[in-house]
């Protein structure tokens, strides 16, 4: 019986290393899991901030509010959002950097792992929105 539960945690943990794939961010490490979409945002300076953007970005459609706090978790240290994506949906990209930009900050790249398989990273040429 102890032989089947470490064969079942090898292969929990084997899946888990699959369905993620690790980026840095500042000498950070970070693994993107399916369905996530992490953006390296500029300009946040304080948990205030995170709390904020965090609101406004989990208001998008197709997030997954099971998951972080309300589908969303938001770094003031290492400068980053993650958005958890609902199954076999996905978020409007676009949407989510214009409300980011609208909020005062700026996005430098955007990380994606839909499939669970690669890495998608997009670099944004976006400016704090001038008010």
């Amino acid at each position: 019986m102890q032989y089947l539960y470490k064969q079942i945690i090898l292969l929990i943990t084997l899946i888990g290393i699959v369905s993620a794939q690790t980026i840095e961010l500042y000498g950070k490490k970070l693994d993107i899991h399916k369905d996530e979409v992490i953006l390296e945002v500029s300009g946040l300076v304080c948990s205030f901030c995170a709390v904020g953007l965090q609101g406004g970005l989990s208001s998008l459609k197709d997030v997954d509010k099971k998951k972080y706090i309300d589908g969303v978790f938001v770094n003031v240290e290492y400068q980053y959002a993650v958005i958890a994506e609902a199954a076999d949906k996905d978020i409007d990209i676009d949407k989510a950097i214009e409300l980011i930009v609208k909020s005062g900050y700026e996005v430098k790249t955007v990380f994606t792992n839909r499939t669970g398989e690669k890495i998608e990273t997009r670099k944004i040429e976006s400016k704090k929105d001038e008010k």
